[in-house]
């Protein structure tokens, strides 16, 4: 039986943070200028590898940071990525990004997702195709507005992730699928009719999960494997490739298989983010990232956009 699967990469694209994910007074932007252009994009040519760029509402006001990733349009997909703090109404320049845009009254959320989103069609005289939610903050009113905006994807279910450790109890995706599928709109975490495509994040529960009596005290000790070079080493992120490729053949042997790698675009360069604080830390994660392309191109993998996706499921 022949596999067809495919990788998207998705860079949650931000201002430059620090620790704690505080964000550098004044706002700067190497993460664009210095971790996109001189770090991630060579290595996406290599590869011949198509990422996807979201791009939260400040770093498309950047002048400098807009120009930089309008000449990267032919070799990545650009959409957007709300966090609610930069976006009219009311936006400000925050300390932490810290409100989930399921928290809004809906017709502020509604508002600012259509203020990101005209920003971006000013700015790059182009509709955005894909979305995420800051913090992965999508709720029950999120999907209908996205469609409402003609986006055609949403990446901001998390399965197997319940966010309570963190403070949000209300952002549950333990049991959402974990390949793309057409959403509840009131539950982004279920199926339903909405035509808006959600591709999951692509995380795994721990293999000891499966061992019959303690999978479930598995499941509550360890966190689940994500597909994020941050968390894991270049053989964990091809090993959890390699599951979830096993786990989606096994569900629909028939269907293509779509992974979805995410982490943030300050994560690769020194002192812009909680996970690198120097330039070893930074090029370690750059490294994992190129071992997972590597598997890519050794299994005959291609690299998609988010918005790329839906036409892979149509063929």
């Amino acid at each position: 039986m022949t596999i067809r699967a495919y990788l998207c990469v998705s860079i949650d694209t931000e201002c430059d943070k620090g620790k704690g994910w505080r964000s550098q007074r004044p706002l700067s932007f190497a993460g664009i200028s210095h971790g996109v252009v001189d770090v991630l994009q060579p290595l996406f040519r290599q590869y011949s590898a198509k990422p996807t760029y979201l791009l939260s509402p400040e770093v498309i006001r950047d002048s400098q940071s807009a120009d930089a990733l309008r000449s990267l349009r032919s070799h990545a997909e650009l959409g957007t990525h709300l966090h609610g703090e930069y976006a009219e109404p009311n936006a400000f320049e925050p300390d932490v990004t810290s409100a989930l845009q399921r928290d809004y009254p809906p017709a502020i959320e509604q508002e600012k997702l259509a203020y990101l989103t005209d920003l971006f069609v000013r700015a790059f005289d182009a509709q955005p195709r894909s979305f995420r939610a800051g913090r992965f903050g999508i709720g029950p009113n999120s999907l209908q507005f996205l469609e409402q905006l003609n986006y055609a994807v949403d990446s901001s279910v998390t399965p197997h992730v319940h966010w309570a450790s963190v403070g949000t109890p209300q952002l549950d995706f333990t049991r959402a699928p974990e390949q793309p599928y057409h959403p509840n709109r009131a539950s982004p975490d279920a199926p339903g009719t909405a035509s808006i495509l959600e591709v999951p994040v692509t995380i795994q529960r721990h293999r000891a999960s499966r061992i019959p009596l303690i999978g479930q005290l598995v499941d509550k000790a360890m966190r689940p494997r994500w597909l994020r070079p941050t968390w894991s080493s270049g053989r964990e992120l091809v090993a959890i490739a390699q599951d979830a490729i096993a786990s989606a053949t096994r569900m629909a042997p028939h269907a293509p298989v779509i992974l979805n790698a995410m982490f943030h675009n300050v994560e690769v360069i020194a002192n812009a983010s909680p996970y690198a604080a120097n330039e070893n830390q930074a090029s370690t994660i750059v490294r994992r990232l190129g071992v997972l392309l590597n598997f890519a191109q050794r299994h005959a993998i291609p690299v998609i956009g988010l918005g790329d996706v839906p036409e892979v499921l149509a063929r």
